[in-house]
């Protein structure tokens, strides 16, 4: 794809995307210079703006609804407590703990980045942006701390409070072995070396340790129907987008068990908003409309059919337990 504009921030210029025959994974072609990169990141990119609720806050008394049986899904099924004030502002408990059976446990499992909960765990957040997930961690329990590479960030996440390395995990200080689970939320993209970023992750990671990484799908139907005004394209930030085969190329050869998957979360949502940065919405209201009809019933049915459709990849890897020898030799080269 040739010609592709930053149609959220407007930066000026034109970039070319090339697709991987074999997986799908798409490139931008040439990849910058490293130090063009922080340019990409005006003073209105959203990891920018300060958060400023503590734990989740529902809009309407639908939403309420729904965030009562996610936090009941999550204490059933990923075993959190749930802080009180939580429970406070979603106002169902007893209800929601009855019914949370017949729900499935994603759009729950989302809010925690599919962490199954860990006594004493040390969570470390790769691109922490505002702090918002991590301060949402810490309160369920985690000792939590985050690499952020934007400096306007990552003084927003020290604000809260949260250990924050500024810096890429390039460069970051990482000792092999630390951390109960390394999460990568909509990062990966926008790195030039994927691999070398998680595998350095993996190193960092306890054995029974998790890595998420969550990313654009460029396999996804948004991706295939809306082409070169895609949102999540977006040209020049983002510089290599693995597809479901390509995460798996990527941790080839890591010592890791991964479950690659595509979820429908937001696949309307962005595909209103790629229509509407590119300047092609008709009724607002009707695309609206179309909009939550696919995030509630067209894309989850489509990925049931088509998994690997869905509008985000979810990849989740479990690093293997090692042999004693090799625990040894590890910790002989960290000394």
């Amino acid at each position: 794809m040739s010609d592709c504009q930053d149609l959220a921030l407007k930066l000026p210029g034109s970039w070319t995307y090339r697709r991987c025959g074999g997986c799908g994974s798409l490139w931008m072609d040439p990849l910058p210079r490293p130090e063009a990169i922080p340019g990409f990141y005006p003073e209105n990119y959203y990891t920018h703006d300060a958060s400023v609720s503590s734990g989740p806050t529902p809009r309407h008394a639908i939403g309420r609804v729904f965030l009562s049986i996610k936090l009941a899904i999550l204490e059933a099924r990923f075993g959190y407590a749930i802080p009180e004030q939580w429970w406070e502002r979603a106002g169902g408990r007893g209800w929601a703990r009855r019914v949370q059976p017949i729900f499935p446990r994603f759009p729950a499992g989302r809010m925690v980045r599919f962490l199954p909960f860990r006594e004493g765990g040390r969570l470390l957040d790769v691109g922490c942006g505002n702090g918002e997930f991590l301060r949402f961690m810490r309160e369920l329990g985690w000792e939590v701390e985050a690499i952020e590479p934007d400096r306007r960030a990552a003084g927003q996440s020290t604000k809260l409070g949260l250990p924050v390395q500024q810096g890429g995990i390039e460069d970051a200080a990482l000792r092999p072995g630390a951390y109960d689970a390394i999460t990568l939320s909509h990062v990966i993209e926008h790195l030039l070396d994927p691999r070398a970023a998680l595998k350095r992750c993996v190193a960092a990671l306890r054995p029974g340790g998790i890595l998420v990484s969550i990313s654009p799908n460029p396999t996804g139907w948004n991706a295939r129907c809306l082409r070169a005004i895609w949102r999540e394209l977006d040209p020049p930030r983002h510089l290599i987008l693995p597809s479901p085969s390509g995460y798996q190329a990527i941790l080839s050869g890591l010592p890791v068990r991964a479950e690659v998957s595509t979820s429908p979360m937001d696949m309307g949502f962005w595909w209103h908003w790629s229509r509407k940065n590119a300047g092609r919405s008709t009724s607002e209201m009707f695309e609206t409309f179309w909009a939550r009809v696919m995030d509630w019933m067209i894309g989850p049915i489509l990925v049931r059919f088509r998994p690997q459709a869905g509008e985000e990849i979810v990849c989740v890897a479990t690093k293997k337990a090692k042999s004693r020898e090799n625990a040894e030799d590890e910790m002989k080269r960290w000394k």
